[in-house]
């Protein structure tokens, strides 16, 4: 039997240390701390069968915001947008005033009107005993034949939707305008707004104001409004315009109790 060498022996018991050793496994050397983490993947998680929430709780309080930051924060920002949002919509839905029932466009109006408008709207307001935040006069609608006014385009598509979803019910203009707007299918006829024997004694008066176009829905009625000029109130004071014309527009919205009664107030003879 051969006999074996001291240093045979020393290198093999150096490699079975080595081999041992999980330090050192197939060449590798760990650090301390590399030793460390992976003693700490290898263990046993505390955590792993317990709610996040039981988590929190119990971690040390050094822990707890990156664990929170984690695992809830992004939740709750968005739990918390979502509420904000929500109360938002709800005051601007209880604390914004209510839709005026008689909303009237002044279109192609000149600004210069808008004083002595607002104050017939008050007077108005006062005599039938309204809400004054259910009347309200708009002057600024310009529309032209072009689409343009002033380098810049003209107030027809603001109309045409505040028409469309019966926001206005009514408007003021000239007898030019009045005619354009009939033709775009913007105002509606008056028997949608006054009882027929109020509307044959204004034509047997010469007080409305035939635009020679016909109502594209329904009956296909004449499309007609009121001479302003033969209005008592209108003409009080000498300060709006003689050759204006009150037509109706969209008011399935709205209803007609408000524009009957502006008529009314008008005093037309």
């Amino acid at each position: 039997m051969s006999e074996r060498n001291d240093d045979d022996m020393a290198g093999t018991s150096d490699g079975a240390e080595r081999h041992d050793d999980p330090g050192a496994r197939e060449g590798i050397v760990f650090t301390e701390e590399q030793r460390e983490a992976l003693a700490g993947l290898a263990s046993e998680n505390t955590y792993a069968k317990q709610s996040k929430w039981q988590t929190l709780r119990e971690l040390p309080m050094k822990d707890k915001w990156p664990f929170f930051a984690q695992h809830f924060l992004g939740a709750t920002v968005a739990i918390v947008a979502a509420v904000v949002a929500v109360i938002a919509f709800v005051v601007n839905f209880v604390t914004q005033p209510p839709d005026p029932l008689l909303y009237i466009a002044g279109v192609n109006m000149s600004q210069g009107y808008t004083e002595p408008m607002e104050a017939l709207e008050r007077r108005f307001v006062a005599d039938e005993g309204l809400d004054s935040e259910l009347v309200t006069y708009d002057a600024n609608f310009t529309i032209t034949e072009t689409g343009v006014s002033g380098g810049m385009v003209d107030g027809s598509s603001r109309l045409f939707t505040m028409a469309s979803v019966g926001q206005v019910n009514t408007i003021i203009t000239d007898e030019e305008t009045f005619c354009e707007l009939c033709q775009r299918g913007l105002t509606s006829a008056l028997e949608e707004v006054l009882p027929a024997d109020r509307i044959e004694a204004f034509e047997s008066a010469g007080i409305t104001v035939d635009s020679g176009v016909k109502d594209a829905q329904g009956d296909r009625l004449p499309l007609k409004g009121l001479d302003l000029d033969r209005s008592a109130e209108w003409t009080a004071d000498g300060d709006l315009p003689e050759d204006a014309v009150l037509c109706f527009s969209n008011v399935t919205e709205t209803g007609v109790e408000y524009p009957r009664a502006f008529v009314e107030f008008l005093d037309f003879a």
